[in-house]
């Protein structure tokens, strides 16, 4: 798959914004890993976001050990096992880009890029890092994402959305078939858009 391939004219009905951790890349299993709680990655409970509260530490608890691994971090990142898969769909479905929220550690988007660039080469830049994610909210853009509150605020824009299921979003209980999920949402987009 050659992600900066030009797709023709038919096939461009909207652009696709694909988030990263939680979409991609595996960061919740990183960060369980730092913290030693390999544990709650089995019995996550359904729905719930905040990745603090479910350790049971604060914020700064969380954060502190993933910042000071620094960009390794993010640059080190396991692919999930469908991610090829997702981007080939993401691809065939409309020109793309990711869209990547960073941390407050300066070193976390250097990492993701990092990251990027070890996937799809040094000269990849079809990506956006910024937590505004809404910012970029059109009717012919379609953010997929794993977090609900973005994925909200997207739609309350104008843009349209792909809640991507996950254990700690709302579409929990269709984690066992994501990428069909995700094609018949993109099937349904396509016939509206």
């Amino acid at each position: 798959m050659n992600p900066l391939a030009p797709l023709d004219a038919e096939s461009q009905r909207f652009g696709l914004l694909v988030d990263m951790d939680g979409v991609l890349v595996d960061f919740v299993t990183a960060a369980l890993r730092l913290h030693d709680r390999m544990d709650v990655g089995e019995n996550w409970p359904a729905g719930t976001w905040d990745f603090p509260t479910v350790l049971g530490i604060s914020d700064r608890e969380f954060w502190h050990p993933i910042h000071e691994a620094g960009a390794e971090f993010w640059a080190s990142l396991t692919s999930y096992p469908w991610c090829d898969e997702l981007l080939s769909l993401i691809a065939d479905s409309g020109d793309w880009s990711i869209l990547t929220s960073p941390s407050h550690d300066p070193y976390c988007s250097a990492g993701k890029i990092s990251w990027l660039q070890q996937r799809f080469g040094r000269g990849f830049r079809n990506f956006l890092v910024g937590p505004p994610k809404w910012l970029c909210a059109r009717p012919d853009q379609l953010l997929i994402d794993d977090n609900d509150s973005n994925v909200r605020n997207f739609r309350a824009r104008g843009g349209q959305a792909i809640l991507f299921p996950q254990p700690w979003n709302e579409n929990h209980a269709l984690t066992i078939d994501r990428i069909s999920y995700v094609r018949e949402q993109l099937e349904q987009a396509r016939a509206i858009g």
